[in-house]
């Protein structure tokens, strides 16, 4: 999983100040693989001191002796329900800030986009009040603000599914033919995260019918799921920053620590 990390964020290429953005943000995810990592640990060293303690095969006949052990018991299945459960917790919310990376990404690139190709918002029907315009610092940045709704709104047309379709008829190449269902899975589990404490709806479940989730439980995935998850992540932000720099070459940030959208 650390592995699939490094390859997104490391690889050496003329990036966007997005992109550079979105790479700074997955470190984050890797700090809460090594937390979730420590939830592990932590179990794995309270099931050691609960193997050394029953493996002497204690004389349970004295009351004191009993008493003990059901202590040491129960102590050790606190221990593992809590750490299982912050484990799944964790691993959850990795899921909600992938969405969020993703999204961040999508949205920045675009409004540096329309910075620098006015023909990307020739269709839109934006318009201003009259106290956003005198209270404007600038005609530019009321424009900037113009471009950052319009890449919102963007982004809130459909889903993963709704935006690969929308880049490939603007020229993007290079995405698999089941990553719009693949994402939409890590959509749909951010929602139940934030929205229903990650317990599966119906709707849910109907929509993924391949996932292993039942209505009303909260759901589970393994660390195989996670890592899938980051690859299909990779897949989608990988082609999509080879086409916004193949088109918009004027986007690409030389200094790490560049604005994030303002082209040079």
């Amino acid at each position: 999983m650390r592995k699939t990390l490094t390859t997104v964020s490391q690889v050496n290429r003329p990036k966007t100040g997005a992109m550079k953005a979105f790479e700074r943000n997955l470190e984050g995810v890797a700090h809460m693989l090594k937390a979730s990592g420590r939830e592990i640990a932590l179990v794995k060293a309270s099931a050691a001191k609960m193997v050394a303690f029953v493996k002497p095969l204690p004389d349970l006949k004295s009351e004191p002796a009993r008493t003990k052990f059901i202590r040491s018991v129960t102590r050790f299945s606190k221990n593992l329900t809590t750490g299982v459960d912050r484990y799944n917790t964790i691993k959850m919310w990795q899921a909600v800030i992938l969405v969020t990376c993703v999204e961040a990404y999508l949205q920045d690139v675009l409004t540096a986009a329309a910075r620098v190709d006015k023909s990307l918002m020739s269709r839109s029907e934006q318009s201003v009040l009259y106290a956003e315009v005198v209270e404007a610092a600038s005609l530019e940045l009321l424009a900037d603000d113009m471009r950052t709704r319009w890449a919102r709104g963007w982004l809130n047309e459909g889903g993963p599914k709704a935006w690969i379709s929308r880049l490939q008829k603007m020229g993007a190449r290079g995405y698999a033919e089941d990553l719009g269902s693949r994402l939409e899975l890590l959509w749909g589990i951010r929602h139940l995260v934030v929205h229903a404490a990650g317990i599966a709806t119906a709707d849910f479940v109907k929509r993924h019918s391949n996932f292993r989730a039942a209505v009303g439980q909260r759901i589970h995935f393994s660390n195989s799921d996670l890592t899938g998850f980051l690859n299909a992540v990779k897949e989608f932000v990988e082609p999509t920053e080879i086409f916004v720099l193949a088109r918009w070459p004027s986007l690409i940030v030389h200094d790490v620590d560049a604005p994030l959208t303002k082209p040079s």
